[in-house]
């Protein structure tokens, strides 16, 4: 048998459709966990509330990691915009590790601010992807225009797309209130 040997830009495919998979499964475990929410799935809340850290540590993390191969890895030259989402994610990937090892339950509301800013950036930037009118080309003044896309996976999610994905989910897993005492 030999050995298949990939070339950088399929492994780069690889990862793409990987990271797209993967979020994609983040955006419809976020709904689940804010119909749950609303409709008060005590089961649903009480496993997120236990695994909180955890999701977040691994969310934040794979967003991390993912957008540090594509710069570092595929070249894929981060713009302005991409610079303040990295800027919104990396800390919460620093706290999540940190709840995590310390099982501080108190971490969601360091999380939170940061990941509302976060949603917000890319947000726009997804909106301005679909609708580059909207810019103002302040981000090509300072490197790459913030309305070009590496690549968009399902026909639909981008980069920006999959910190918004992110970052939403980083919301609602952190916002669930715990249980009042009665």
């Amino acid at each position: 048998m030999g050995v298949v040997a990939l070339t950088k830009y399929e492994i780069t495919d690889m990862v793409e459709t990987l990271s797209a998979t993967l979020a994609v499964i983040v955006g419809v475990a976020t709904l689940v966990i804010a119909v749950s929410w609303i409709t008060g799935q005590e089961r649903v809340l009480g496993a997120v509330r236990e695994f909180r850290s955890t999701i977040t540590l691994c969310v934040a993390g794979g967003a991390m990691l993912g957008s540090l191969y594509f710069s570092e890895v595929a070249n894929y030259i981060p713009c302005r915009f991409c610079w303040f989402q990295r800027i919104a994610m990396y800390p919460i990937a620093l706290i999540g590790l940190v709840a995590f090892i310390r099982r501080d339950a108190g971490a969601r509301f360091y999380v939170l601010p940061m990941a509302a800013i976060g949603a917000c950036i890319s947000g726009w930037h997804y909106l301005i992807e679909w609708r580059p009118g909207l810019d103002t080309g302040s981000c090509s003044a300072t490197g790459p225009s913030c309305t070009d896309i590496w690549f968009r996976s399902f026909g639909f999610l981008t980069l920006a797309g999959m910190a918004l994905i992110g970052f939403l989910a980083l919301i609602v897993v952190n916002a669930i209130p715990e249980p009042v005492d009665e």
